[in-house]
């Protein structure tokens, strides 16, 4: 027993190595068979990856007009209806201007009533200027005398001056000769006295004719200090009409300046190029009416406060923002050339340009995206603000 089982037992080892060995080689087998089937899946893979990044977009614009109206007016006739394209120049609204040009006309006559005021805003000083002349050239002229005796009356009191004064010297020297002929007792005391006399006559009449020069000056001094007393007072009263005057002219100075600027700040409100012959059109050259705030009947600018009218957008600053998940981001540039695809024209394909990458991310739907700007070329104008289309990439 013993014998057969050692003589079944090495068969059985036997066996059991062969077994092993088929075991292991169908392993390796079957992990060839795996390695293959996992490159050709990769090969296959890469030949299926796609060349292009796809992105959702939104049609979006960056200018848009605001039109506002801030003078007196009515609309009514509202031309263009919210979402109409527009092009420069087009009607897009009619206002009666019959308040605003009341206006005007009003401010007008403001100011030509201020012009006309500022006219005779300052009294005519003509007439005291010449009385104060008058009296400079008086002044003038009594200190000539007063200084150089050239006045008629201090004239004709130095020539009965010099006529006394000669009539005294000829007293004097009668007096010395008629004096030595009594001394010499040919004369009486009686004719010397009379000669005496004659001298005291003759001092007399030279002491009048100072008395009376003197009085003159005094006079001619006193006419003087009045004349000055004169001048002072109308220079006064010409200095304080001058201040007045100066005072109103510029007060209504003032007053016609602010009328002008009231006159120009009214005029220049319609002075707009969004405002002709009593119409508001559009300023933009390519447009869409976004926003209509007023109907027919409305009332504009009520109180000088603008009244917004309604709103163009610029479609010339037309662009799509497109949402680009983070991990591609890195293969796109600005100036690269793109694909947009119109959601609302899904067979129609047009060109762009990136235009803009922002260095910021956003979180959608639990992912990171980069909001990427594109100018489209779109001469036919498909793209409309608020549409969305799908943007392709090239990677």
């Amino acid at each position: 027993m013993k014998n057969w089982i050692l003589s079944h037992k090495k068969a059985a080892v036997s066996l059991c190595v062969f077994a092993v060995l088929i075991i292991a080689a169908g392993i390796f087998i079957q992990r060839g068979n795996n390695i293959e089937a996992m490159k050709a899946e990769d090969d296959l893979t890469s030949e299926e990856q796609p060349l292009e990044i796809e992105a959702w977009g939104e049609v979006k614009y960056s200018r848009i007009e605001n039109i506002s109206i801030d003078f007196p007016s009515i609309v009514t006739d509202v031309q263009v209806k919210e979402g109409e394209r527009v092009t420069l120049g087009q009607p897009l609204m009619t206002i009666d201007l019959y308040e605003y040009n009341g206006n005007i006309e009003k401010l007008k006559q403001q100011l030509s009533a201020n012009q006309s005021a500022l006219d005779s805003a300052s009294q005519d000083i003509s007439a005291l200027q010449a009385d104060i002349s008058q009296i400079q050239d008086e002044i003038a002229r009594k200190n000539d005398e007063y200084s150089n005796g050239t006045g008629a009356d201090l004239k004709l009191l130095q020539n009965s001056m010099n006529l006394a004064q000669k009539e005294l010297e000829d007293a004097k020297n009668d007096l010395q000769s008629y004096q030595l002929l009594y001394d010499e007792g040919a004369i009486s005391q009686t004719t010397l006295n009379q000669y005496i006399s004659m001298l005291d006559q003759r001092q007399k009449a030279v002491d009048d004719v100072k008395a009376n020069v003197q009085k003159t000056k005094t006079a001619l001094k006193d006419e003087l200090n009045l004349l000055n007393v004169s001048l002072k007072s109308k220079q006064n009263q010409l200095s304080q009409l001058q201040q007045g005057n100066n005072s109103n002219v510029a007060m209504q100075q003032s007053s016609v300046s602010a009328a002008q600027v009231d006159l120009n700040t009214m005029v220049a409100k319609t002075a707009v190029d969004y405002i002709k012959d009593g119409q508001i059109i559009s300023n933009v050259k390519n447009g869409i009416i976004k926003d209509i705030a007023v109907n027919n009947g409305s009332h504009l600018g009520a109180q000088g406060m603008p009244t917004e009218v309604i709103n163009i957008i610029d479609t010339d600053s037309i662009t799509v923002s497109a949402e680009v998940y983070e991990e591609s981001i890195g293969s796109i540039h600005v100036g690269d050339e793109v694909k947009i695809v119109p959601a609302s024209f899904s067979d129609t394909s047009l060109k762009g340009t990136i235009t803009y990458i922002p260095d910021l991310a956003e979180e959608k739907d639990g992912r990171r995206i980069v909001r990427v700007e594109i100018k489209p070329d779109d001469p036919n104008n498909i793209l409309k603000p608020g549409f969305t289309a799908d943007v392709y990439f090239e990677k």
